[in-house]
């Protein structure tokens, strides 16, 4: 599996040092028969994780991310994103979007390519990748000046201009109160990728044209 999920331990003997938020983003970007352009953001995005990860090495980690992904803003199509401030709401969704990705993406070796496994794919066209970025958040002072970046107006959610906004606000979390997060790119092989078929195929109704 071509991912990389990484998670502190959300069950930490000592109680948070603020109400627990979520903050989830879900972006399509057309990559067209760039290779090249897959492979960057499957190298960015599975690069080992050091045990014992410091805050310090997350933020650089996300800070390189979120700068590939802002280069190929012009190229997204489709998202979704989400901030919940309920605790027990954001518990749920943080570990429904992870369980759902991982359940979702692709592991057999022959969906890769010009074949596709028909169960899960409907065409073999591979112009689309999807990145998802998911964290719960403990909502401390330190976070007011990632919480300003993403205060969007609802009618403005879906707009271009707001899309740079959420994926700057990503360094700006203060790490050391990110009590869990996970980053996934899917298909799960650098040499896939989606149709147009695939994302508009069932599962997929959620997401919202870019624009």
């Amino acid at each position: 599996m071509n991912r990389r999920g990484f998670f502190n331990n959300i069950f930490k003997s000592d109680e948070p040092s603020g109400p627990i938020h979520f903050y989830g983003i879900q972006i399509v970007i057309n990559t067209g028969i760039n290779d090249e352009t897959r492979a960057k953001l499957h190298a960015a995005i599975n690069v080992p994780v050091k045990e014992g990860e410091t805050p310090e090495e997350k933020k650089a980690f996300f800070k390189n991310v979120a700068a590939l992904l802002l280069e190929n803003e012009p190229f997204f199509e489709y998202g979704y994103w989400d901030y919940l401030t309920d605790a027990a709401e954001a518990q749920a969704e943080f570990d429904s979007w992870v369980n759902e990705i991982e359940s979702s993406m692709a592991t057999e070796s022959g969906e890769v390519g010009e074949t596709m496994d028909e169960q899960y794919r409907m065409s073999a066209e591979k112009q689309y990748v999807v990145i998802s970025l998911a964290f719960l958040i403990e909502n401390v002072p330190t976070q007011e000046s990632f919480q300003g970046m993403i205060d969007i107006p609802e009618e403005s959610y879906f707009l271009r201009e707001t899309w740079p906004k959420l994926i700057e606000a990503v360094p700006y979390l203060d790490f050391n109160y990110v009590m869990a997060d996970a980053v996934f790119i899917m298909p799960g092989n650098e040499k896939d990728g989606f149709s147009f078929e695939d994302l508009h195929s069932e599962g997929w109704e959620y997401l919202k044209p870019i624009s």
